[in-house]
């Protein structure tokens, strides 16, 4: 293994501990939530764009069609999304977030952040700079994979 691999190797584990760490502080929304992880990832997928087909949100999850007609129908039942006609192609039906699902996810978003700001402002401006670097960087490597 080389310098690289050792410093990739030690940035997965840091980012391990520090997600081990972080779930311990305490019960938030995530934690208060009842919805399923395939449940929030539908939401945060229909987040990112406007509306997507079953077979979009069955990509999206790595799961059959079946899988995400009993996801939606529960996200559906709880007044989370909503289904319509596709304008383009009356025979897709496209799956939309409610303002309900929208303020649910930004319940979540804003602890996450919260948490995130309160222990980024226990780091000293070198480290804050670093920091910043580093997702200016990341950020560049996952949009040159896109």
């Amino acid at each position: 293994m080389d310098d690289r691999d050792r410093l990739i190797e030690r940035i997965e584990h840091a980012d391990d501990r520090f997600l081990r760490i972080t779930s311990r502080t305490g019960a938030g929304p995530l934690q208060d939530t009842d919805l399923t992880m395939r449940q929030l990832k539908v939401l945060l997928v229909l987040s990112f764009q406007d509306g997507a087909s079953g077979q979009d949100l069955a990509r999206a999850l790595g799961v059959g069609l079946a899988a995400v007609t009993g996801i939606t129908h529960r996200l559906s039942a709880r007044g989370l999304i909503r289904r319509a006609v596709d304008p383009h192609d009356r025979r897709v039906r496209r799956i939309y977030l409610t303002d309900k699902g929208s303020a649910t996810l930004a319940v979540l978003r804003d602890a996450g952040r919260d948490n995130k700001r309160r222990l980024l402002r226990r780091l000293d401006d070198e480290a804050l700079r670093k920091m910043a670097d580093a997702m200016d960087a990341l950020n560049a490597a996952a949009e040159a994979d896109e």
